[in-house]
């Protein structure tokens, strides 16, 4: 009979912003193609996660590829605008800021002050 699930499965799949639309490759192709006819956009690979939720689905992560990266036939990839990557990057920078301060000030809590009598009378 007919053989559409195989045809299916060889294909690169792209999923644009929004869900509005899916492209269909039929061969491999380099990341900076697809980033030259969708300008403003990087390309993602959607990647499982070894975790799971906690309704125990896989954890969708997406991972950025490079220009000279290949898309490569059977796997799914979505494209993302670069405002959303910006945000995200201000965000894991914030949260990385934000531990390390709270670390600093641990550190400066721990050390043994002197108080102000002692600090005079030497």
């Amino acid at each position: 009979m007919g053989n559409c699930q195989a045809a299916e499965a060889a294909t690169v799949v792209i999923h644009h912003p929004g869900g509005s639309k899916v492209d269909m490759i039929y061969w491999s192709v380099s990341a900076n193609e697809i980033m030259n006819s969708n300008p403003g956009h990087y390309v993602a690979q959607v990647v499982s996660a070894p975790a799971q939720a906690a309704n125990g689905t896989p954890v969708k992560q997406l991972k950025l590829l490079r220009p000279d990266d290949t898309l490569v036939i059977g796997q799914v990839y979505r494209l993302i605008s670069f405002e959303d990557v910006l945000k995200e990057f201000a965000a894991k920078k914030c949260v990385r800021l934000g531990r390390l301060l709270k670390e600093k000030r641990r550190a400066i809590n721990s050390i043994p002050q002197l108080s102000s009598d002692k600090a005079l009378n030497r």
